[in-house]
């Protein structure tokens, strides 16, 4: 063993850490080794697999994220925006590659390999060449020098939601869209899950033994974490684009404000009024992220419901009629949703409860809160997670694939069908 240490600090080489620079990004070459994270295949000696890095190189879309930038949709992109190509562009780059800044770059680091290890995990100078030490050096140990606390719903949600949303110099704003790249979708315990067995593989273990050194994961603690980070990144874009430009970027709305038939057919189910609309003739911001944290309040029988509502509507209406307080109402939304979210991550949620939570999203699609694609998706991840909690996921195969098939053309998204179809899905 002490043999398999010396070569594992050999490979792992860490360079000095200057007072107030950023930890160096040693590029996902410092861990490909066999014997660190490169394995062929899992591994028994250790408490992680070991082959994580081949699983990522081989099956994680993260990996071939900057090759993306190469291709012809990419090009054809460029083309479109005025810009010389995709792969040299910071707005693409941005998400694309772990663009660590210059000076933080070690000497394996390399753009092309994608999203790697770093980007998400943290910069390694301090913590490479240590971090497999157990238990001479702790998870709290490695967090101290920079590891990223990724077991932490919270601290995820930020890491995933900075590019799956947006937020900051990330944003995939409506001339980008225009110009043909995918609208963003996003829900952190179906993108976790997603992610940790691409293609198939495992990227780590939820074992007793990870749940001992990180916490067990509670996938509603992980999608309330996920629906108010994402909300609040989502209000973060709306206040910076009303302060900084007299007419927002529509990447801010929902695409389907506009992009809809022109006779207006947009369903409303049942002959209600969805109390979050826009009112006619506005444009809607995007807030499928906020309308599933609504219905979770409402399941919960929260106070918070309410808040959340006029929060949500003063804020879509600010950007109607008030642009001028938009900021002040953006942030009074963050400050209902960090309240609420902290509720409802307390909560202890029952089978009842669950159920309750069910139906919360059936009635509302019912009475149209999901009107176009977007909020919808948020719907039909929300039911599959409750569905698994219920462990009624497997029985409900045949609805839940009716369901994703509504959800595949949004210019053909049939709101009623959606409705139909979710309904279905109750205990």
């Amino acid at each position: 063993m002490k043999r398999l240490m010396s070569a594992m600090l050999a490979l792992c080489s860490v360079a000095t850490v200057w007072a107030g620079a950023p930890d160096k990004h040693l590029g996902v070459a410092s861990c490909a080794s066999s014997i660190c994270h490169g394995s062929a295949r899992p591994l028994a000696a250790q408490a992680v697999l070991q082959n994580e890095y081949t699983v990522w190189s081989q099956f994680d879309p993260h990996a071939g994220a900057y090759k993306v930038l190469l291709g012809a949709k990419s090009k054809e992109i460029a083309r479109r925006m005025g810009l010389p190509n995709a792969h040299e562009a910071p707005a693409c780059l941005a998400c694309h590659a772990e663009n660590a800044p210059v000076a933080a770059r070690g000497p394996k680091y390399q753009v092309g390999d994608g999203i790697g290890c770093e980007t998400c995990h943290g910069g390694s100078e301090r913590w490479l060449a240590t971090h497999y030490a157990t238990p001479k050096v702790t998870h709290a140990d490695n967090l101290a020098n920079g590891l990223t606390a990724l077991e932490d719903p919270k601290v995820r949600a930020a890491t995933c939601a900075g590019c799956h949303v947006g937020g900051g110099d990330r944003f995939a704003n409506h001339k980008m869209m225009a110009a043909g790249h995918p609208r963003l979708v996003f829900e952190l315990d179906t993108y976790t899950e997603l992610w940790r067995t691409s293609g198939g593989r495992e990227h780590f273990r939820r074992d007793a033994d990870y749940a001992r050194r990180k916490g067990a994961s509670v996938a509603m603690t992980n999608w309330i974490d996920g629906l108010a980070t994402a909300t609040r990144l989502q209000n973060s874009l709306v206040a910076a684009n009303f302060k900084n430009a007299p007419i927002p970027d529509f990447g801010v709305y929902a695409c389907y404000s506009c992009h809809r038939d022109l006779k207006v057919t947009q369903w409303q189910g049942e002959g209600r009024r969805d109390p979050l609309a826009a009112r006619t003739g506005e444009l809607r911001l995007q807030d499928g992220h906020a309308r599933a944290l609504v219905l979770l309040a409402r399941a919960a029988k929260s106070s918070g419901e309410q808040r959340l509502v006029v929060a949500l509507r003063n804020l879509q209406e600010a950007s109607a009629q008030r642009p001028t307080t938009v900021q002040a109402n953006a942030a009074e939304l963050d400050r209902v949703v960090d309240q609420v979210a902290t509720e409802l991550r307390s909560h202890a949620w029952s089978r009842a409860e669950l159920s309750r939570a069910l139906e919360a999203f059936a009635a509302a699609a019912r009475g149209g809160a999901f009107p176009d694609q977007a909020a919808a998706e948020q719907a039909a991840m929300g039911m599959v997670l409750l569905l698994a909690e219920l462990d009624l996921d497997r029985k409900a195969r045949g609805d839940l694939d009716q369901l994703f098939s509504a959800l595949k053309d949004g210019d053909a998204f049939d709101g009623a069908r959606f409705a139909r179809v979710l309904s279905r899905l109750k205990p």
